[in-house]
């Protein structure tokens, strides 16, 4: 069965009356507890592991300026869009303020030391402190930046005292290249939240199928989406040239538009795959150990964060966090081979295969205890021929299928059921 879908821009929303998304610290609060913890996170993948223990105060730096600018704050949408904003920013300067100090001491080693995860009940008390204490009042601000700004003075001076002509040279070639790498490396890391961010909206209404329903798509660039049963596909409002990417749960496959200078990304659980005028599928429903990808036409990168792996096309890799491994055939085909009409079960359980059998041929099969439920089960088999999979699925476990009162069932058959009396001659 194939279904056509149009993708749509969604919903629009009416704006709350204006100055009320903070109307007070309880408001801030609320929002506090709602946004925390991703922010945090955000904001400990953008700073790395030698940096973590600045996020905290990135993160309460950002409710902090919130409730600064809270005037022009019309809706929690508004608010939402500050904070992530706001830390993006913020730990880009203390990346570059923690590299800067670096260079004037010298270029000594830089220790990562061990860090207790600050409590959000700790991070509130803070910015507590700071919209109340002394810290946040404008004189003591100021005097906090004149403060560093004589520090640095003075480690400048001490610094370069008698030192020769081309150390001063080489250094700021060294530092040079690595401001390069930090605006490549940040802006990487720009996109990629840029991307999450925008998929992450509460009010995106994905595009899905249910049991035994493919779905076909155009996106807005040109690239042609075919959805596997029971899979969601998101598109963020903003998808066009310089927003092209989506997220699937469950099975898809992907034939990118070409001649189009921005990448395509799907996302699929923690992999990212970026492609560029190529076609490949991904099979990513919610409860798999893994992300499978297999290529077959052009090529695209598989993986998450600085780890990311080619793979051309005929090829096919099992991704998990950070790590990736060539495919087998059987789960290269359990992945792609749907395109095709094909159903492909490799090593399942009975359980397993019945709600594959189920995703694809919309049938609900029974068994009757656990113990056959576990046995293991290989088969293909057509996507139009239910007969087919139930076949295979006896030839593999040695099981029946029948019917238990008014359910299709597999049991044990019954080994001691009377043989027919052979004909007399």
């Amino acid at each position: 069965m194939s279904t056509t879908f149009n993708a749509s821009d969604g919903g629009t929303q009416t704006p709350a009356p204006t100055g009320v998304a903070l109307a007070d610290e309880e408001a801030l609060r609320q929002v506090f507890h709602m946004e925390y913890s991703a922010l945090y996170a955000e904001a400990r993948a953008e700073l790395g592991d030698n940096a973590r223990a600045l996020a905290p105060k990135v993160v309460e730096g950002a409710f902090v300026r919130a409730w600064d600018a809270r005037s022009r704050f019309q809706t929690p949408a508004q608010v939402h869009a500050f904070l992530v904003e706001d830390v993006h920013h913020a730990a880009a300067r203390a990346l570059s303020r923690r590299s800067a100090a670096h260079r004037l001491s010298g270029g000594a080693k830089q220790e990562a030391h061990a860090v207790q995860d600050e409590t959000e009940e700790d991070a509130w008390k803070h910015i507590m402190h700071a919209l109340h204490g002394e810290a946040h009042s404008p004189q003591a601000l100021a005097e906090a930046a004149a403060h560093s700004r004589h520090e640095a003075a003075e480690h400048i001076k001490v610094s370069t005292r008698e030192t020769p002509l081309w150390i001063p040279l080489l250094i700021g070639a060294v530092v040079l290249m690595g401001l390069l790498g930090l605006a490549a490396y940040m802006t990487r890391l720009s996109t990629d939240a840029k991307f999450a961010r925008a998929l992450a909206q509460p009010d995106l209404q994905p595009v899905a199928t249910i049991s035994a329903q493919i779905g076909n798509l155009t996106l807005g660039d040109g690239t042609k989406v075919k959805l596997a049963p029971e899979s969601k596909l998101t598109v963020p409002k903003g998808f066009g040239p310089d927003m092209r990417a989506v997220k699937i749960e469950g099975m898809a496959e992907f034939n990118v538009a070409k001649g189009i200078d921005q990448p395509f990304n799907v996302l699929a659980g923690n992999t990212q795959v970026v492609a560029t005028g190529t076609a490949f599928t991904v099979s990513a429903y919610p409860g798999d150990s893994a992300v499978t990808v297999a290529v077959s036409e052009g090529a695209v990168r598989v993986g998450k964060g600085k780890h990311m792996h080619d793979v051309t096309a005929g090829s096919a890799v099992v991704a998990s966090d950070t790590s990736a491994r060539v495919a087998t055939a059987g789960e290269r085909d359990a992945a792609d081979a749907w395109r095709t009409g094909t159903l492909v079960v490799t090593d399942k359980t009975l359980s397993q295969a019945l709600s594959m059998v189920k995703r694809w041929y919309g049938s609900m099969i029974l068994a009757p205890n656990q113990q056959i439920l576990e046995r293991k089960t290989s088969f293909r088999a057509s996507l139009d021929s239910l007969s087919q999979a139930t076949r295979g699925i006896e030839q593999s476990t040695g099981l029946q299928f029948g019917w238990i009162g008014q359910n299709m069932a597999f049991y044990e058959p019954d080994k001691t059921a009377a043989k027919p009396a052979a004909k007399k001659k």
